[in-house]
Order: C-alpha cells, then sequence, then structure tokens
C-alpha cells in the first residue's frame, strides 16, 4: 500500500536529491563481463513525465540538452525536439487540417561520435561532427518529398519543412528521425515523439463520440529501454566484444524507460485511463500486462481505432507499433498501486551472446482515491474498409549474412539485397498484394512500409532448413525471395486480438512466414502523385548517387534498417 506525501516529506525527498544530485550512481556488483551494465537503479522513485501537447503550425529545433533519466543519476546530455529535456512534444491534428511543421538541426557533435560507423550507407567520418537528419512521421499519408525518405537529410544549420494534410482516421502516429546511417544513433539520442491525429468521432476531449477517457485521463506512455554509464550519461554499447564505432547487430538496454524516466511511477484517479503506447526501442519487444492480471480493452492500434474493443489480459509490441487501450483503476483504493510489467525475452541466441533478460519494471500506478472517469465503452467503434481481393502475390525474404570484411562479420538484408540494389519492388497503384515474409534469421523483425496498410492475415512455421537447402542463396546483392510452398509447418495461425484491423507495422517471427495484405492507393486516392519525383532538400549525401522516388519499406529495429534491411520501392501506374 502506497501512502500520500506530505509537504514535509516532499521537501525531504527534494532536498536530498538536490544533496546527491552531482553523486555518481552506485556500479552494478553482478557484472556481466559480455556487457557494459547500467548502475543499481530502483524502480519507481520517478514521477512519470507527461511531453507537452502541440497543435498547429510549429518551428521546432533539433539540438542538445540536458536530462535526467533517474533520481540517483546525474543530468546527462541528450537530443530532444521543441526545447524538451528529452525526446519531443505530442503533436496534435485534425484530419484534414493541413499543418506545417519545420524542423531546424541545430546539433552539434553528434551525441553518439564514437559509435557512428562510416561504413554503413549514408554513414562518413564528417557524420561524427555534423550529424545529418530527415524526420519521417510514421504512420501518415504522406507525398514522397514529405515522408522523411531517410536519403532526404539535411545537415546543421539547415532546416527543412514538411507539410501534412492528414487525410486520413484518428491514430496514434509517431515522429522520428530517419537519417541513412544514423537513424538507431539519432532516435536513441533523443529524437523521438508522438503525433495523435484527432476526428470527428475521437475529438480528444470530453466531447468525443464514444466517451473515451480524454485529458488527464488519456496518458501517452514511450517505452524504450536505454542503457547508462555511471556518469548517468546514455551508452550505446551492448556488447565488450564488438569495437566501439562497429555496426553491432542491435542496441539492447538493461534499463526501461517510459517518457525519458527510468520505470516511473503515476497518481491515477479511481475509473479509466486512456493509454496511447509506443514501442520506440531500437530493438526489443515488449509483452505487457498488469501484476493482477486485470483485463483492459484494446481500443486501437497502429492505423487507427479498431473495429470494436478487444477484452485482453496483455498485448506484445515490438519496435514501431503502437497500442491504444483503456484500463480500469475504479477498484483501487487511496494509496493502492498496479504495476504494468513486461515478461518478453530474447530470442535463445540472442540471449546467450548479450546476457539480455526481461525489463519487469514498466510504470506504477497510483491510486488517489479520487473519482476519475467513468464511462460504458460502445460495443463498436468505427467500420474500417477491407482490401479488396489480391492481385499479386509478392515473396520477400529476411535474411542474415556472413560480412567477413567487417567485426562482427553479420549483417541484414532484404531480398538478399541492399538498400541501393536493384530490382525494387514496383506494386501497380489501384492493386492490393498478398506479401508473404519468409523470416530465415534468428531474431522476430517488424516490418514497416512507409504510406501504406497493412491488413494481417496469419502466420505459419516453415522450415528454413529444407527451404535453403532446396534453394541455395547467391552470394549478396543478388536478389533471392523464393516462394515457402512445400516448407510450410502446421496450420496458419490468426492474428492476436490487438493486431486486428489496418496496421503500419508487422511482425514477422523467426522461422515464420508471415502473411499479410497491402492495398497501394492511386493518386486520385491519395490526392497527390505517389511516384513523383523529387530533389533532395540539400546536398548532404554527396557520395549517393541515387534519383529520389517512392518510399521505402523496412524492418524497424533501428540498428537493422541502418544496415541492409532497408529498401525503396515505387506506386508505379498500370
Amino acid at each position: 500500500m502506497a501512502e500520500g506525501i506530505s509537504r514535509r516529506r516532499l521537501f525531504k525527498a527534494t532536498a536530498a536529491t538536490a544533496a546527491t544530485a552531482a553523486i555518481p550512481a552506485r556500479p552494478r556488483t553482478d557484472v556481466d563481463l559480455r556487457t557494459f551494465p547500467s548502475p543499481d537503479l530502483p524502480p519507481y522513485v520517478d514521477e512519470l513525465p507527461i511531453p507537452r501537447t502541440l497543435r498547429g503550425d510549429r518551428r521546432l529545433a533539433m539540438a542538445e540538452s540536458t536530462h535526467r533519466f533517474h533520481r540517483d543519476l546525474a543530468p546527462a546530455p541528450t537530443w530532444s525536439y521543441g526545447g524538451a529535456e528529452y525526446l519531443g512534444p505530442t503533436i496534435e491534428a485534425h484530419t484534414g487540417e493541413r499543418i506545417q511543421l519545420t524542423f531546424d538541426n541545430n546539433l552539434g557533435k553528434h551525441l553518439f561520435a564514437a559509435d557512428v560507423d562510416p561504413t554503413l550507407d549514408g554513414a562518413s567520418e564528417e557524420s561524427r561532427t555534423r550529424p545529418h537528419t530527415s524526420v519521417h512521421l510514421h504512420g501518415a499519408v504522406t507525398p514522397p518529398e514529405m515522408d522523411g525518405h531517410p536519403m532526404d537529410v539535411f545537415l546543421p544549420g539547415e532546416h527543412r519543412t514538411y507539410r501534412h494534410e492528414n487525410r486520413q482516421p484518428a491514430a496514434g502516429l509517431w515522429y522520428h528521425d530517419h537519417g541513412m546511417g544514423l537513424t538507431r544513433l539519432n532516435v536513441h539520442a533523443g529524437l523521438a515523439g508522438l503525433y495523435l491525429l484527432r476526428d470527428e468521432g475521437d475529438t480528444g476531449d470530453r466531447t468525443n463520440a464514444w466517451h473515451l477517457p480524454s485529458g488527464e485521463f488519456e496518458l501517452p506512455l514511450i517505452l524504450a529501454d536505454r542503457r547508462f554509464h555511471p556518469d548517468g550519461s546514455l551508452n550505446y554499447r551492448t556488447l565488450t566484444l564488438v569495437p566501439q564505432g562497429h555496426w553491432d547487430g542491435g542496441q539492447i538496454g538493461d534499463r526501461m524507460t517510459v517518457n525519458g524516466k527510468v520505470s516511473p511511477y503515476t497518481h491515477v484517479a479511481r475509473g479509466q485511463y486512456r493509454f496511447r503506447v509506443l514501442n520506440a526501442s531500437n530493438f526489443r519487444a515488449y509483452h505487457l500486462f498488469f501484476r493482477d492480471r486485470r483485463p483492459f480493452h484494446v481500443i486501437g492500434n497502429d492505423a487507427g481505432l479498431l473495429d470494436a474493443p478487444v477484452v485482453t489480459t496483455e498485448v506484445r509490441l515490438t519496435p514501431g507499433e503502437r497500442a491504444d487501450f483503456v484500463v480500469d483503476f475504479s477498484d483501487l483504493g487511496k494509496g493502492e498501486h498496479v504495476d504494468l510489467i513486461n515478461d518478453q525475452r530474447e530470442a535463445a541466441l540472442i540471449a546467450l551472446v548479450t546476457g539480455a533478460q526481461p525489463l519487469p519494471d514498466v510504470v506504477r500506478f497510483t491510486s488517489t482515491g479520487a473519482r476519475g472517469h467513468q464511462q460504458a465503452l460502445p460495443t463498436r467503434l468505427r467500420v474500417t474498409k477491407k482490401p479488396s481481393a489480391p492481385y499479386r502475390r509478392r515473396v520477400v525474404t529476411l535474411t542474415q549474412d556472413l560480412k567477413l570484411t567487417r567485426w562482427p562479420p553479420v549483417g541484414m538484408s532484404l531480398n538478399n539485397l541492399c538498400f541501393e540494389d536493384d530490382p525494387i519492388a514496383m506494386p501497380r497503384q489501384g492493386t492490393t498484394e498478398l506479401w508473404e515474409v519468409v523470416n530465415l534469421t534468428i531474431e522476430d523483425h517488424p516490418v514497416h512500409l512507409h504510406l501504406v496498410n497493412l491488413h494481417l492475415l496469419n502466420r505459419q512455421m516453415f522450415d528454413p532448413f529444407a527451404y535453403s537447402l532446396a534453394n541455395p542463396r547467391p552470394l549478396l546483392h543478388t536478389e533471392w525471395a523464393p516462394p515457402p510452398d512445400g516448407f510450410l509447418i502446421g496450420a496458419p495461425q490468426p492474428p492476436a486480438p490487438w493486431e486486428a484491423g489496418p496496421k503500419d507495422t508487422v511482425n514477422c517471427p523467426q522461422n515464420t512466414v508471415t502473411r499479410f495484405l497491402v492495398h497501394f492507393p492511386t493518386a486520385d486516392e491519395l490526392g497527390f502523385d505517389p511516384d513523383a519525383t523529387f530533389t533532395p532538400a540539400a546536398n548532404a549525401m554527396p557520395h549517393m548517387d541515387m534519383k529520389l522516388q517512392g518510399y521505402v519499406w523496412h524492418c524497424h529495429i533501428l540498428d537493422h534498417e541502418d544496415d541492409c534491411m532497408m529498401a525503396r520501392y515505387r506506386l508505379v501506374t498500370p
């Protein structure tokens, strides 16, 4: 049971915090020689911060800031948007409302200058001191030149204006850096934030048609695992065997942060709360549930509201995925609390190599005893349009490669190709495709397609060894995507309840064929030409001689997309 905090106790706690502010946190004594462990940091001692909300046209600077991630850590340098300490403000817009966001690159030396790998496409030695950036609105319907293409970057001292028409239903989107070869480092440093799109039904206030919790009863939860030096600064490295500045396959933190605080707490009233949850981690997935296994209603995911609320006791999110759910705390008496926890484990080989353990402590909710929001949820929310029958089937492969020219000697690819390789996918406008994603790697991969929504159909195990033996893979840079027919195991498994409806990011597990439908809209449907060519805003990548046209699709493990797990695609006319 938690007790109320008196003013005297609050003063004592504040004084104690101030007195110890400059004292480095205690190093870990249970040292794992495989990794760089963070200091011991007790959970639930810092209050959950809530990002400020901005509306309308805005000019936001990307700049270095200072942030304290935990009571026992000293303030440390970070990056942020719009003057925040860490991450960025929540942008709120309305369907059909055109807004203009201008971003100034006021960054200096890279926060992770020593971790820049100049061998990756798009990165260079100059990236350590003049980091380029691009801002992608994840899940948005935007013209190619406004999409935050990874090669449409701008340098320190430059700015970029993005115009968003918001021609889509209400949804919980997010904006983040997408600079080629630097995405994993830039987002980790703090360049990410929520973008909540409202409409006539989901207004975000008490007038909303479905009587959903709003205002103080609607809380954003941005989840990200992080690793810290004893001085409180972010540590990007995971493995001691990988030299600094070498791509290492995936940064895995050993501390959970929510909105930039390590395992925080927050006070709640006795009533319903709506949580807008984003997995903004580089690599980790989360299996989330309340410690007492209380049920909650999932009302939406990546692309907006579901057709109807789904009752569950759990939700699983891979990087880039979002969940929108309502939970009722009416049963909590004053001072009582319940914890949102996570027990997701890494794949066996990943856990063996990295020593990664689940991060159980997410956030604690302690009741104030005050009366909160209490309204019956509707049985229907909206009716989503189902995709038409597929025009064609497209098989794509997720592969791991042996690269003896670097350490560690591994890499990632899509269809055995890298970003600059041909051929690229060229779906026809106005058609629907069935995508079958064949994952031959040792880990799950969240697949994200820019511009379009995905409708998950099912997942089915297959035999990767027999598949590979029957279809020998050529050398990297040669397309390889044989159909998995004849190697499938068992029956297809339907999506989890929270994966219903349209999404923009779908998890594709290892040793599995993941099937989803994708509708590729026409220019008339979109109100713009999705195949238009455009000129980059700045000549920041003279070493990358590529015509910018169309969009990209990629794994949303940020370290993977910075390697070769990102590909171009175009929506062509018949």
